[in-house]
């Protein structure tokens, strides 16, 4: 009997170190991702900014043209461009909703109804489907209107994939 208590502890005793060494590992990677983000952030911000600079020398550069008497072409306004969504290699609490809905379609890979992604995000979350159903619609409708999901009818339901 205390060989089986001296063995029990030792079990204890291991995983108490495992699920320290587990949530130190879980907080250096939260924190590396939001690092990452707010550096992807930040590159974001630098590109906008380098592409406002250029239009506005074009800009700057067609008025000097026009002031010499010369006529050019309007370009043809560009619809506004989404990046794709970006998948994260896991699922946890501090994804976005569109970083969570991408996880769940890319890790299903197959389409999946609103009323679906709500019930692996309800899971995952640990709340109410039917809450995140009402949460998400909107989410996957813009999500859709950017090019960033394909949706198939299947009857009144929309089926959502990826873009790839």
């Amino acid at each position: 009997m205390e060989s089986t208590n001296k063995v029990a502890e030792l079990i204890k005793g291991e995983i108490l170190t495992l699920q320290s060494t587990v949530a130190v590992k879980q907080s250096e990677l939260e924190t590396v991702y939001k690092e990452a983000i707010q550096q992807a952030n930040k590159i974001k911000k630098e590109s906008q900014r380098d592409v406002d600079n250029d239009l506005r020398t074009i800009d700057n550069l067609t008025a000097a043209l026009a002031a010499l008497g010369i006529k050019l072409e309007k370009a043809k306004p560009v619809g506004k461009q989404h990046p794709l969504l970006v998948v994260p290699v896991e699922y946890h609490s501090a994804l976005t909703v569109n970083e969570k809905i991408a996880f769940i379609l890319d890790e299903s890979g197959k389409e999946l109804s609103k009323e679906e992604i709500a019930e692996v995000m309800a899971i995952y979350d640990d709340t109410d489907a039917v809450k995140i159903a009402k949460q998400i619609g909107g989410v996957l409708s813009s999500l859709k209107s950017k090019g960033l999901l394909n949706a198939t009818k299947d009857g009144r339901k929309d089926l959502f994939t990826l873009v790839k």
